[in-house]
């Protein structure tokens, strides 16, 4: 019996459900919720990012699910590795590798300008500008790119690694 490789395998699956299923419902509900309430937001935006830290969240479990996830490939291959079973789990792993850099890199980068935009209108007081409003907008619009990018290479990730066993 394989310890580490059972260890590392139930902390690759468990928080790779975690970050696919967080990623699913943030960027499927969460999100929209967020811009259909516009600058009222704002108190649930500081809540879920400032005080429940959801951005370390997403950090460590995609983290976690990553390092997992090249330690397993690493010590089953040694390298990259050509059976239809190994190219499998590795273009899975390429894929969750991509969404890792995007999530961790870029969506809080995004998801700063959001709240500095925000906090521009509230300090203007009234009806946000056309131009604040316009600069808001091209921003969500990035989050939503980014986000349904980060969310398809997850699912390209899930499918692959769930498949890869039966393909030779």
């Amino acid at each position: 019996m394989d310890a580490l490789a059972i260890a590392l395998r139930i902390v690759h699956i468990l928080a790779g459900v975690l970050w696919v299923g967080g990623t699913a419902l943030f960027f499927l509900y969460i999100e929209p919720t967020i811009n259909k309430l516009g600058p009222d937001a704002e108190k649930f935006m500081d809540e879920l990012i400032n005080r429940r830290k959801a951005p370390i969240y997403f950090v460590t479990i995609s983290t976690l699910t990553v390092l997992a996830g090249v330690v397993l490939y690493w010590r089953d291959f040694g390298g990259i590795n050509t059976s239809p079973h190994g190219l499998a789990l590795g273009l899975g792993g390429l894929a969750a590798i991509i969404a890792w850099l995007g999530g961790n890199l870029l969506i809080p980068q995004t998801l700063g300008k959001l709240s500095a935009i925000a906090a521009e209108m509230k300090a203007a007081g009234g009806p946000p500008s056309g131009e604040l409003m316009a600069r808001m907008h091209a921003v969500q619009e990035r989050l939503r790119l980014i986000g349904t990018i980060d969310l398809v290479l997850l699912v390209i990730a899930v499918v692959a690694m769930a498949s890869a066993r039966y393909l030779g």
